[in-house]
């Protein structure tokens, strides 16, 4: 840790140089959790060796008094300071993992790596057609947009799950011919082996939603640091269902994964220091149908100087005022003036 710190800061001092503040304050920002990272499991391991040395001193006859009393203000002091908890090995299926649990950035650290600094502004997050996420921040009268794109993860997750459900079809009607010729036996290694490709396969589905929910979070955030964004809103897509014919689209980006994207955003707002309530989900409902300039509704076309409606085209159409605008553009720009409501749960609506 005290290494990727030293690099990170390198790093930092060089964007700065370049003229790039916003990549210098993310590059800065890592640089100083490293370090506390890395202090913090200082702490924990100077305790607990500490804490054994003393408990075997107090059972030792005529050990040190000196020692003991040296010990213990030192041990108090570690009680009160910042330290992990201890490692711990978790056992899931054949993969063994090494978990040491850290404490979030505190306020002199944050204060220290970013700054201080008022946040004013609003953001919506559509999932959108052509565009996985679009994310709109609103500053004042004007918009700012980012357009997120992982093209290639998504391909990479979808072909693997075409590959895992093919071979799940090829492997159940073995084990079906397999049961109806030789019931009550075990299947033969083959398909005891297939079995396992399919396990491996999804155990890789799984590991690309954490890098997709981790990639797009983190520039999410980022991006929403840089304009001083105080509330950032997604729609609420948990019973949502894509219509006829957009397989090829970006709602590869299934429900379950928007979710994990939602849940990363939250948690790596709070690890920068927001409240866990500057994250809401919205219902989404006639955003995509509603121009954000009047309120009135428009329709989908193919193109900027198209004004035929088309069923998912890429571009908005407003009638009234006359305008194009990007679909996508659009609806996170709608989602941003969605009143969350009430909650009974944090950063959700009810």
């Amino acid at each position: 840790m005290p290494q990727a710190a030293a690099k990170d800061k390198t790093k930092a001092k060089k964007a700065k140089e370049s003229g790039d503040p916003h990549r210098a304050r993310r590059l800065g920002f890592r640089a100083a959790m490293f370090k506390d990272m890395h202090q913090q499991l200082i702490n924990t391991m100077e305790i607990q060796h500490l804490t054994h040395r003393l408990t075997r001193l107090k059972g030792k006859e005529g050990s040190a008094v000196e020692e003991i009393v040296s010990l213990q203000p030192r041990i108090a002091e570690l009680k009160g300071s910042r330290r992990s908890a201890p490692p711990r090995l978790v056992v899931r299926g054949n993969r063994v993992t090494l978990q040491i649990p850290f404490l979030a950035p505190d306020g002199p650290l944050l204060k220290k790596a970013l700054g201080g600094k008022k946040y004013k502004t609003k953001a919506g997050v559509d999932r959108g057609l052509r565009v996985p996420v679009v994310l709109s921040v609103m500053k004042g009268k004007k918009y700012r947009e980012l357009l997120l794109k992982v093209e290639r993860l998504v391909k990479k997750r979808e072909l693997l799950r075409k590959q895992a459900y093919g071979l799940q079809s090829v492997t159940d009607r073995k084990k079906n011919n397999w049961e109806r010729k030789r019931s009550g036996l075990s299947y033969p290694g083959h398909v005891l082996k297939k079995d396992r490709h399919i396990a491996a396969l999804w155990g890789k589905v799984r590991r690309l939603d954490r890098e997709i929910a981790r990639v797009v979070a983190s520039r999410t955030v980022w991006f929403c640091e840089e304009h001083k964004v105080k509330t950032l809103f997604f729609e609420d897509l948990r019973s949502f269902q894509g219509h006829a014919g957009s397989k090829d689209l970006s709602y590869n980006l299934s429900s379950n994964l928007w979710g994990k994207i939602i849940d990363t955003v939250r948690y790596m707002r709070e690890s920068l220091g927001h409240s866990k309530y500057s994250v809401w989900t919205v219902n989404p409902r006639y955003t995509s149908q509603t121009c954000h300039v009047c309120g009135e509704r428009g329709k989908r076309v193919e193109d900027e100087i198209s004004t035929s409606e088309r069923k998912g085209g890429e571009y908005f159409y407003c009638a009234k005022c006359d305008e194009h605008f990007h679909a996508d553009v659009n609806a996170a720009r709608n989602i941003i003036h969605v009143h969350p409501g009430p909650s009974t749960v944090a950063g959700r609506t009810a």
